[in-house]
């Protein structure tokens, strides 16, 4: 029965009341829901398309969003308080054998990209839309990935926990079980699966593999991956990260691969699809001539309710447990004026932020100009030669305690990931002072993380083993040291167990 957990996993069965209101507010204006049924070749797709109840003369961008495999298109609630505001329409849909759509089976983007091929058609034949994004998360991601290999008319896509290629997910699946298995045997269980899967859902799952699909993909991506994913490991976005052949960025976060994403990821997606979709519109020539884009405007800012108590707010399960706040998840539609003042500043504070770490004025300043976040320019820091500036001084005000003063002070997300970055350095110098002898300077300082772990001094087991389970040079120094407290705890544990045993 393995192959259900590949072609049916729980469906996300839920009654149209969960849907909520087809009016609804979103801070001081009115939205409403448009259902929809579409029909693809594995049957019938429900859908919705969520726009304002009371449209201008103008074509909107629209993105379309795509669920997980588990999942249904009440996942989208989630991206809506950031997506509305911001003069965006939605457009998601149960994809084909997941929650009231037709389709026995699922296929994890085999045949889902067949759907949002008859969804883009759709949408395409509107008047009321201009370019097109997706935001697509784990089988949606894949969905997304395999269609922007082939629809070059996409404007962006954000894809969130998407995996490289199944067969790899299966195998690190089995391999970090309690009980080792044999590759032999692996290979007789894949095989029976992938006869199942083949006969069943008319596709071959081991043939799923969107990271050759990355390679021919164009259009901007921002990929986002939980650091904590343990169900497909971080580094299967890394890879199809490093693959994509367009604009690409990367976002690592908490949450594990089905958890909550954090607010400020939904707000950073949402202005990436605002940009890139905005300026594909004014370059690309995509808005039907005497059309112009739609922007927020001061009549837009006025409260829409003219019918006394007006429509409900946006409820849904999702939004309840999220807790967004409407009003402050919509964030500006436009640049700030002065882009260089703002630039400025920014650097100011990373250099503050540096210098709270331990480093001298000259090192912070330097790295201020080349990196844009705390993380990249401790990054550029590591990758310097000699040690001088990857060492933190005793008794300056980069230690724990003045990072978290300095969260307790601003409360900004930067000081938390100096706290974080501090204890990572500190990690890195204690290693250096307990080895006997100088580490060996293998590995690159600029290249993988394996090799900069490499090029830090640990073991290259140790390093691989990181690299695969980790991101981030932060999350790995955590990652060995409890690896580490494990050994050290087994190690106790051998030598009390032996004494008591001698006496």
């Amino acid at each position: 029965m393995l192959w259900k957990i590949v072609i049916r996993p729980p469906r996300d069965l839920y009654s149209p009341e969960e849907l909520g209101p087809v009016k609804f507010r979103l801070g001081k204006r009115v939205y409403e829901r448009r259902d929809l049924q579409l029909r693809s070749s594995r049957g019938v797709l429900e859908c919705s398309h969520f726009l304002p109840a009371k449209p201008q003369e103008v074509r909107r961008p629209c993105v379309v969003y795509l669920h997980g495999n588990c999942s249904s298109r009440l996942e989208a609630f989630d991206a809506l308080p950031v997506l509305l505001p911001r003069d965006l329409t939605v457009f998601c849909l149960d994809l084909s054998g997941s929650g009231r759509s037709d389709g026995e089976f699922i296929s994890l983007g085999h045949h889902e990209q067949r759907d949002l091929k008859v969804v883009l058609q759709h949408l395409r034949s509107l008047d009321t839309v201009s370019t097109i994004g997706l935001w697509g998360r784990s089988m949606g991601a894949t969905t997304s990935i395999l269609r922007a290999a082939e629809d070059h008319g996409l404007a962006a896509c954000v894809l969130d926990s998407a995996f490289r290629d199944l067969r790899s997910v299966a195998e690190e699946l089995v391999t970090r079980g309690r009980f080792p298995v044999p590759q032999f045997l692996l290979n007789w269980a894949l095989e029976m699966v992938r006869s199942e899967v083949s006969t069943r859902a008319g596709f071959d799952p081991l043939k799923l593999m969107p990271i050759n699909s990355a390679s021919e993909a164009v259009c901007p991506a921002l990929f986002g991956v939980a650091a904590d994913d343990t169900f497909v490991l971080p580094h299967h976005t890394q890879d199809l990260h490093d693959a994509w052949a367009g604009e690409r960025t990367l976002r690592v976060f908490n949450g594990g691969h089905n958890g909550v994403r954090p607010t400020w990821f939904l707000e950073e997606a949402a202005e990436f699809l605002v940009e890139r979709m905005r300026t594909r519109s004014v370059f690309k020539d995509d808005i039907t001539p005497g059309r112009r884009f739609a922007a927020c405007s001061g009549a837009q800012d006025k409260d829409e309710d003219d019918d006394g108590d007006g429509p409900p707010r946006l409820v849904s399960p999702l939004t309840e447990r999220l807790q967004l706040d409407a009003d402050s998840a919509a964030g500006p539609t436009s640049p700030p004026d002065n882009v260089s003042e703002k630039t400025i500043k920014h650097r100011q504070q990373l250099a503050l932020d540096l210098t709270r770490l331990g480093f001298g004025h000259e090192a912070a300043a330097q790295a201020t100009h080349h990196g844009t976040t705390l993380e990249k320019c401790l990054s550029w820091i590591l990758r310097q030669p000699g040690d001088e500036f990857a060492r933190i001084e005793t008794g300056k005000p980069g230690t724990c305690e003045a990072s978290e003063a300095g969260v307790r002070q601003n409360g900004q997300r930067t000081s938390s990931m100096a706290s974080s970055a501090s204890t990572q350095l500190q990690r890195k110098q204690a290693t250096m002072e307990v080895a006997s002898s100088p580490p060996r300077r293998r590995g690159n300082p600029a290249g993988k993380l394996s090799e900069q772990l490499l090029y830090l001094g640990f073991d290259e087991d140790q390093s691989i083993l990181a690299s695969k389970r980790c991101l981030t040079m932060d999350a790995a120094m955590d990652f060995m040291a409890q690896e580490q407290e494990v050994s050290t705890c087994e190690s106790c544990f051998a030598v009390s167990h032996s004494s008591s045993s001698s006496s």
